[in-house]
């Protein structure tokens, strides 16, 4: 299974999506954290439950990038 978050982190490096849109596509699939929390778990500084690897992974679905599970 590949993690969602290594993919989100490069786009959001490299400036071609940014956090705040990435956190509206996954808040309408169902992911309650704020964009501060999201941030933290892209970045690996914060864990949350495993489904939200899946939640992540639509919402970048939603953003044109390839990031299945």
């Amino acid at each position: 299974m590949e993690d969602p978050r290594g993919t989100a982190r490069n786009l959001i490096r490299s400036r071609t999506i940014d956090l705040e849109d990435l956190w509206i596509r996954y808040w309408a699939h169902g992911g309650n954290a704020p964009a501060f929390e999201l941030d933290a778990y892209v970045f690996e500084i914060q864990e949350r439950h495993p489904f939200e690897l899946r939640i992540l992974s639509w919402a970048l679905e939603d953003l044109g990038v390839d990031a299945a599970l």
